[in-house]
This record gives C-alpha cells, sequence and structure tokens, in this order.
C-alpha cells in the first residue's frame, strides 16, 4: 500500500486540530465557489494526508482537473483504477503507442474497462471529451493534448463535466504548455518519479482548499 509523507506543523495550541470539522469548512467553500451547487462527490487517493486536503475528501468527479509531469499518465491511470466503469481515453492519432494492458492491469485498472479514441488534431479531441464528460456513460474521461486549450474551450470542459457528472483529466507530460486556464480547471497538480522509486506530488492549485505547503512523497 503506498505511504505518503507529509510535513504538518504541529498544533502548539491546547486543543486538537477536527479533521472532520475542517473537511467540512472545505466542502461549503467550495460548494460557494462553485455557485452553491452540489456535487456529486469526489475521488478520493486513499491517503488520508492527501484526501483531507482536498474539499471534499479527494478529487471532485464533476470537475476537470489537470496534471503536469513525467507522472501524469501513471496518475490519472491510479485514479481511473479507483472508479467503477468505462474509461475514455483521449489521443492523438499520430501516437505510435497505446497504452500497455499489463502495465495498466499492475496499476489496478482492468484494460477491458478502456476505450480509446484516436483524434485527428486537437479541435477533435475536444469534442471528444467535452462529449464524454457531458454524457455521463464513462466513469472518467482523459485526454493527452498536444496543444494549449483556451479559454473558452477549457470552460466548454468543465461545463460538460459538471452537466454529465463526470470526472475529466487534462494530462501534460511536458510542463510548460497546455495549461487549462486557472479558472477553468478545479485543481491542477504537478506529478514526477523520485529518484529510488515513488512520486513526488505537488498540489498547485485546488479550489476550496489552502495549497501553502502542499507537497508529498508517495
Amino acid at each position: 500500500m503506498p505511504v505518503a509523507a507529509l510535513s504538518v506543523p504541529e498544533d502548539t495550541g491546547s486543543r486538537p486540530v477536527n479533521r472532520d470539522l475542517l473537511a467540512d469548512l472545505r466542502r461549503q467553500v467550495a460548494r460557494l465557489e462553485r455557485g452553491g451547487r452540489v456535487t456529486e462527490g469526489a475521488v478520493g487517493f486513499g491517503l488520508p494526508e492527501i484526501d483531507d486536503v482536498l474539499p471534499g475528501g479527494g478529487l471532485l468527479k464533476d470537475a476537470v482537473h489537470e496534471c503536469l509531469g513525467s507522472g501524469a499518465a501513471v496518475w490519472a491511470i491510479l485514479l481511473a483504477a479507483r472508479l467503477e466503469g468505462p474509461v475514455l481515453w483521449c489521443l492523438d492519432d499520430t501516437r505510435c503507442e497505446d497504452p500497455y494492458g499489463p502495465g495498466l492491469a499492475a496499476l489496478g485498472l482492468d484494460p477491458s474497462r478502456l476505450t480509446l479514441a484516436r483524434c485527428r488534431n486537437q479541435k477533435e479531441m475536444l469534442w471528444v471529451m467535452e462529449e464524454g464528460l457531458r454524457s455521463s456513460a464513462p466513469a472518467i474521461v482523459i485526454a493527452e493534448p498536444e496543444a494549449d486549450i483556451g479559454l473558452i474551450e477549457s470552460r466548454r470542459l468543465q461545463l460538460a463535466a459538471e452537466a454529465g457528472g463526470t470526472l475529466g483529466l487534462i494530462l501534460r507530460t511536458e510542463g510548460g504548455a497546455g495549461r487549462l486556464a486557472p479558472s477553468a480547471v478545479a485543481s491542477r497538480w504537478q506529478v514526477d518519479p523520485q529518484p529510488g522509486g515513488g512520486w513526488h506530488a505537488v498540489l498547485h492549485r485546488c479550489r476550496g482548499a489552502a495549497i501553502a505547503g502542499n507537497e508529498w512523497k508517495v
């Protein structure tokens, strides 16, 4: 089972920290930021050190999230494995390699759940992702765009995720380009492998959560 290490300043006061109260406050803040709309739940990482920081105890299911870094694909697979239902993965049709079936299974994701959508261009990929999010048929929709996504397009994806109650992931293995507009994603992560094994995860942005110092070695 993965283990996360988290450095948290000790509470010097006499009253203990109430984790349930903190989590509830984060959920209320997130609900206010989302116009008072009640979300359909969240998918957690299974690690309290991370989940307790996030509104709802995980990634909101009816929202679009972004992950940067060379560990983005593994991060997406591990999250998809924690959900039930089909997984729609949007790829550029020039990509030579498909996700490796035995590797998916080793990370807990049954390859039979996976549907690959090979898209001819960026416009087609965004259309497929938007329709998948809105349909609510997939449990999760993942896309690996090759170019930047504008504010209008990213907002359309977010609205589609809200309509379908579907979790969306944008993966960017190269950190510089392709970042969604800050107002369009529910959270932004950076995940990279550590020397000697494991992963270094950084939460750069999350609506309804304080992100200062949120780094974990998993």
